[in-house]
C-alpha cells in the first residue's frame, strides 16, 4: 500500500481507516497486511506524516514518495542497527524518511518538510 505524502487522505482505498488519538494529535490508522501506517493530515486532507509499524521490515521510501529516483538523498545521521535519517529533495517537496527501532519494533516514518 502506498500512501504518498502532499497527496489527500481520500486517495487510500485499501486498508480499514479509523482514527485514533495520541498525545491530543489525530491520526488516522490503517491496518495493512504488512504495515499499521499512522498518518497525520492537515486541515485540507493532505497526508503531511506517516509512521508505519512493523515487528519484520522497514517501509521503503517509495511508499511515501512517488518516483523517489528523480530526488536527492542525503543521509543526515545514522545510528548503525538502530536508526537512520535520510533527506529527499524532490522537484515538488523535501521529505525527512527516518528508520528506527530494534528488531521485532521497526518503524518507519516519513514527513512533509515545509
Amino acid at each position: 500500500m502506498n500512501i504518498f505524502l502532499g497527496e489527500p487522505i481520500s486517495n487510500i482505498n485499501n486498508g480499514v481507516l479509523k482514527q485514533k488519538f495520541i498525545n491530543n494529535q489525530a491520526f488516522k490508522v490503517i491496518k495493512g497486511q504488512r504495515f499499521t501506517y499512522y498518518i497525520k493530515t492537515d486541515e485540507n486532507g493532505i497526508v503531511k506524516e506517516v509512521v508505519a509499524k512493523s515487528s519484520r521490515e522497514l517501509a521503503p521510501i517509495s511508499y511515501f514518495i512517488q518516483n523517489p529516483e528523480s530526488c536527492t538523498k542525503k543521509l543526515l545521521f545514522r545510528a548503525p542497527l538502530r536508526m537512520a535519517i535520510w533527506q529527499y529533495d524532490c522537484p515538488n517537496a523535501k521529505v525527512e524518511y527516518k528508520t528506527f527501532g530494534p528488531p521485532g519494533f521497526l518503524n518507519t516514518k516519513a514527513k512533509l518538510l515545509k
